[in-house]
């Protein structure tokens, strides 16, 4: 465990001192801190896991290599993430990673422009700022400027600027005409009078970004606890989208953010865009395998079903234990 607590920048939540007998320990690694994620505090704190037989404690990583790796060296058995082209770059290659659920099955960005640029047709000749070539924003950039009827390539310039604050900054000062802003950010953009061209998950595209990954070896040897870990957070999604207040309350917790406005800008995207049954998409995998193509031509013709395990959301969706908790609301 030397190499895990290396690993571990932050440990969100204290463990118990007692933890009761018939209770099981389990640590979730997290990519990361955003909006969307806040569902599974929202589980936490409702007590959902603690019902199901578990006592889950969160545990923030650096990034989403990060958290791959300590989930393929057995250092924790559950993640947050490991949807990216990374993690299923890994599993092509024999890893084994698989993604048990999907709960934001879109990457949350949206594409905001200064003031002269007033609709699409105006994009043409553009500097966009995203965090880095290849990332997450980078990706959805070329995405949304491909959906406007733009060439990427050729009609806009994409600029490496930095994190969220720097692209921000960016935007502000004049140094580019647009930037990739993600959700709650984008409630600031607003506040700044800066024109939103675009939103990726309006414009349909199916991506993983925020799964629970396990691995074949965990399943394998403790189907139980995966199934009442998934079980206990389509408890916590329910709540999440039918319990606005209690949840917006919570957004601001767990983002550390005072102003309600963003914490509701987090709540009324994510309660749209997080599905009641987060079945792995086979579809936002199907999207990461051609963003690797280029690169590496063989995953054409992988099996998406290699790469996802959707069988703990059919026991669970089947069995009527998820439309029995939207009933009793």
């Amino acid at each position: 465990m030397k190499h895990a607590a290396t690993a571990i920048l932050l440990l969100l939540f204290s463990p118990t001192a007692l933890l009761a007998q018939s209770q099981k320990t389990l640590l979730l690694g997290l990519a990361s801190i955003s909006g969307g994620i806040e569902t599974l505090y929202v589980t936490k704190k409702i007590g959902a896991f603690k019902r199901n037989g578990l006592d889950v404690d969160f545990l923030l990583l650096q990034g989403g290599s990060q958290a791959l790796q300590v989930l393929l060296s057995a250092e924790i058995k559950l993640i947050s993430g490991g949807g990216g082209a990374a993690a299923q770059r890994a599993r092509f290659k024999g890893a084994g990673n698989v993604i048990v659920a999907t709960y934001t099955p879109t990457m949350p960005y949206s594409l905001f422009v200064n003031r002269k640029i007033q609709d699409a047709k105006q994009l043409k000749g553009a500097k966009l700022a995203i965090s880095r070539f290849g990332s997450s924003s980078d990706f959805s950039a070329r995405y949304m400027v491909s959906r406007l009827g733009f060439d990427p390539s050729k009609d806009v310039t994409i600029m490496q600027v930095g994190n969220q604050r720097e692209r921000m900054s960016a935007l502000l000062s004049g140094a580019v005409d647009g930037s990739v802003i993600d959700v709650p950010n984008t409630q600031i953009a607003r506040q700044q009078g800066f024109v939103e061209l675009a939103d990726s998950s309006k414009l349909g595209l199916a991506y993983p970004h925020n799964n629970i990954a396990t691995t074949e070896r965990f399943i394998r040897d403790e189907p139980q606890t995966v199934f009442n870990f998934l079980r206990a957070f389509v408890e916590g999604i329910a709540y999440y989208r039918t319990h606005k207040a209690e949840s917006v309350q919570m957004i601001k917790e767990f983002l550390r953010v005072s102003d309600s406005a963003i914490a509701e800008e987090a709540y009324d995207y994510y309660s749209r865009i997080t599905p009641m049954k987060p079945y792995p998409t086979g579809d936002g995998v199907r999207t990461v395998l051609e963003e690797i193509a280029p690169t590496e031509p063989a995953i054409r013709n992988a099996k998406i079903e290699h790469f996802i395990d959707a069988s703990f959301m059919t026991k669970l969706d089947q069995s009527g234990f998820i439309d029995g908790l939207y009933k009793k609301r």
